[in-house]
């Protein structure tokens, strides 16, 4: 683990260590459940059969795929299984982890004894319990997570680099080193290359905005950490981050125009347009909604447990923060929306047709009340979500922006799947950064109310609250155990 030091662990360290442990437990049960070489394993398992890597990579990028970097690993891991299972089980326990960092979460020397550490660990934890895992075995567990997961979980690790860029912390040579080959796969991901290039644009923003600042404010404890990166920091960090910044530029740069420049792209776009036909007649307005429909689709309409966990959780926070009772129920709209197409719809049928369910549709009518309502109540989310950041982070408008900027990243990566005639075909994994983003969004909004919120679960009301997230957790994994396989 990372957090892991030379010196004695306390028991209240244990204590603190002890949702990493529990997520590594987890994902060494999900991982020896899961059987690959389902789905398209089998291909990429006999890809190299009669031809060198090489021309197997021109191939493909010639008549399928910009993905090469992503591809060139997939070839070659998927030949040792085990190896495979490994580095994948690594990635997933290592999640919490990487979330604590992100948000500040640093260990301090003799020991980690805060009660507020020991809670965002336990919050960081149960969001990863809440991803839903097993989406990234519907096209083959290997292919899946080798093409989805991987650099879902390589933008993480990057992103991590960038705020110690930003924040001016002190950045270790060998994960400074290794984070270049892992933004080369990250970026060979459309979605994610594009992500890159937001927070570089982001961090690039943050320090010129903090560059003559004597504390960044970025981070919870960012005295402490700031102590060896201001005046007098030597000049080899200093380098390291530019050299590491700059690289990561030239790594985004590529990754979009090897993208752009792809032929790969359009050959396999015109494939699946002779699969479904029907949609060389949508126009922009058929494709937008096409995209917008399939995220309410997942996330609203089939009430999807993060989402379910995410809006919840922001309204009780601004409830917390501000004690009114108007601001909290303008941020609980969303979460009163996903009441609706669950309780609403389910104990009275009669109001079922206000709370629409779309289908894999192709066809809609726009003058029909049921096509506009999914939109509208997608948009009332959104709107609800962005209110209550706003209430959580209105003394810190940078930060607000960011986290608008980063949803909006997320929502619109969904929203461009309309334009893709494969929509249908890729299932819910096309949605694994918004998945994170709401996740990382929420653990942020969390961060900044730690002490206030440590205070309320030691009442009545916030033991129950924690014990129905801690539920709703347990039933996301008892169904990824049971699902997974």
């Amino acid at each position: 683990m990372i957090f892991l030091k030379k010196n004695r662990l306390t028991k209240a360290d244990i204590r603190l260590y002890l949702p990493f442990f529990v997520v590594f437990g987890l994902s060494v049960i999900y991982h020896l459940r899961m059987h690959p070489m389902g789905g398209d394993d089998p291909f990429f398992a006999a890809a190299l059969d009669g031809t060198t890597l090489t021309e197997y990579l021109a191939g493909r990028y010639e008549f399928w795929t910009s993905r090469i970097v992503l591809e060139a690993i997939l070839v070659l891991v998927i030949k040792v299984p085990w190896l495979w299972r490994l580095i994948n089980l690594l990635f997933y326990a290592s999640l919490p982890v990487l979330f604590v960092r992100l948000l500040g979460g640093v260990p301090k020397e003799g020991g980690l004894c805060d009660r507020q550490d020991e809670l965002l660990c336990w919050c960081s934890a149960g969001a990863v319990l809440l991803y839903p895992l097993h989406d990234m075995g519907t096209a083959g567990w290997i292919t899946t997570t080798e093409t989805h997961f991987w650099p879902l979980w390589g933008i993480l690790f990057v992103a991590l680099m960038l705020r110690r860029i930003a924040c001016r912390e002190k950045m270790s040579p060998l994960a400074a080193a290794f984070s270049i080959p892992v933004a080369v796969m990250t970026g060979s991901h459309e979605q994610y290359a594009v992500i890159l290039l937001v927070l570089l644009i982001l961090c690039g923003v943050y320090r010129l905005a903090h560059k003559n600042a004597k504390d960044t404010g970025y981070a919870a404890n960012a005295d402490e950490e700031q102590e060896d990166t201001l005046a007098g920091e030597p000049d080899t960090q200093k380098y390291l981050r530019r050299w590491i910044f700059g690289l990561y530029v030239a790594v985004s740069l590529v990754s979009l125009a090897v993208i752009a420049a792809c032929p790969g792209n359009a050959a396999r776009n015109a494939v699946s347009l002779s699969d479904l036909p029907v949609y060389e007649t949508f126009g922009f307005g058929d494709k937008l909604y096409l995209g917008l429909l399939s995220i309410e689709r997942v996330f609203i309409a089939n009430a999807d447990i993060v989402f379910v966990a995410v809006t919840l959780l922001v309204a009780l926070l601004v409830y917390l923060k501000t004690d009114s009772y108007r601001k909290t129920l303008f941020s609980a709209a969303a979460f009163f929306i996903l009441i609706g197409q669950t309780v609403i719809r389910t104990a009275f049928p009669g109001f079922a047709s206000l709370f629409p369910v779309p289908g894999e549709v192709l066809s809609w009518d726009w003058g029909a009340l049921t096509t506009w309502m999914p939109i509208v109540y997608l948009a009332l989310s959104v709107v609800s979500l962005l209110y209550a950041f706003y209430q959580l982070l209105a003394d810190q408008l940078l930060a607000y922006i960011y986290v608008v900027l980063l949803l909006g990243c997320g929502f619109g990566a969904g929203a461009v799947l309309g334009f893709m005639a494969t929509i249908y075909v890729s299932g819910e994994r096309v949605y694994a950064a918004l998945y994170v983003i709401l996740l990382l969004a929420a653990l942020y909004a969390v961060q900044k109310l730690l002490t206030p919120l440590r205070d309320k679960c030691e009442t009545a009301g916030g033991k129950l609250l924690l014990t129905f997230f801690a539920l709703l957790c347990l039933a996301n994994v008892l169904f990824e155990v049971l699902s997974i396989g």
